[in-house]
C-alpha cells in the first residue's frame, strides 16, 4: 500500500526512525503469546482498542490456538495502544517490544508533527505452552 512503511519484529528496529517524512503512515507486524485463550484476548483487544479511539479493521481466528487481529490508531495514542497490549497479558516477543517501544520514543520527540499520522498493527497471537513469566518467577522467590 502506497505511503505506508512497513515494520515488522523480523527487521530491523532502526527502520522505524529512518522512515521518510514523506509516508503517511506506519505498518507494524507483532507477534505475542498469551495463556489464555487467543481468541478471547482477540476480543478483550477489540473494545479496548476502541475505547481508545482506534479502529479495529479485521480479526482472525484460527484452529490451531491462534488468532489475529489488525488495527488503526493515530500516533499520538500510541503509548496507550502498548498499554492495552500489555494490559491484555500479551507476551510480545523481545523484537515487538522494541518495535513499540522506539515507536513512542520517536513519537514523544516528534508529537507536534506526527501526532496524527495512522498506525496501523498486524498482531499474530500465539496461546503459550507453558505457565506466565511471573508465575515462573514468583515460585523462584519462595
Amino acid at each position: 500500500m502506497k505511503g505506508w512503511g512497513e515494520i515488522s519484529d523480523a527487521g530491523s528496529v532502526r527502520d522505524i526512525c529512518d522512515q521518510s517524512g514523506e509516508e503517511q503512515g506506519w505498518q507494524l507486524s507483532l507477534t505475542a503469546l498469551c495463556v489464555e485463550d487467543a481468541a478471547r484476548t482477540v476480543r478483550f483487544l477489540t473494545g479496548a482498542v476502541m475505547a481508545c479511539g482506534g479502529y479495529v479493521l479485521s480479526r482472525r481466528f484460527d484452529a490451531g490456538e491462534s488468532a489475529a487481529i489488525e488495527f488503526e490508531f493515530v500516533r499520538a495514542t500510541c503509548v496507550e495502544m502498548y498499554s492495552i497490549l500489555i494490559a491484555a497479558g500479551l507476551e510480545l516477543t523481545a523484537q515487538s517490544h522494541m518495535i513499540m517501544g522506539t515507536l513512542c520514543q520517536c513519537t514523544r520527540e516528534t508529537l507536534e508533527v506526527t501526532a496524527g499520522d495512522p498506525v496501523r498493527v498486524e498482531l499474530t497471537i500465539r496461546k503459550s505452552d507453558g505457565a506466565p513469566r511471573c508465575a515462573l518467577a514468583s515460585q523462584q522467590i519462595a
